[in-house]
């Protein structure tokens, strides 16, 4: 993955845990940008892929925790 996608997939991850996040699941609630949200994560292993959104993979994990540093 380049810096930049990085970058966006850290954004990415923080909206998504701020927005979306239940009882650590992603539940996209069937938006659209929910759904697309998801789906990109999922494209870059850092969800798998569940009912009406996603659960966080242990890759997830580590750039959701590393989205405070550098």
């Amino acid at each position: 993955m380049t810096d930049g996608e990085r970058r966006i997939l850290r954004a990415l991850v923080g909206m998504c845990e701020q927005c979306i996040s239940h009882n650590g699941e992603l539940d996209h609630m069937a938006m659209t940008a929910g759904e697309n949200a998801v789906a990109v994560l999922t494209d870059y292993g850092l969800v798998t892929s569940i009912p009406r959104g996603g659960k966080w993979t242990e890759a997830g994990e580590a750039l959701l925790n590393s989205r405070f540093s550098n």
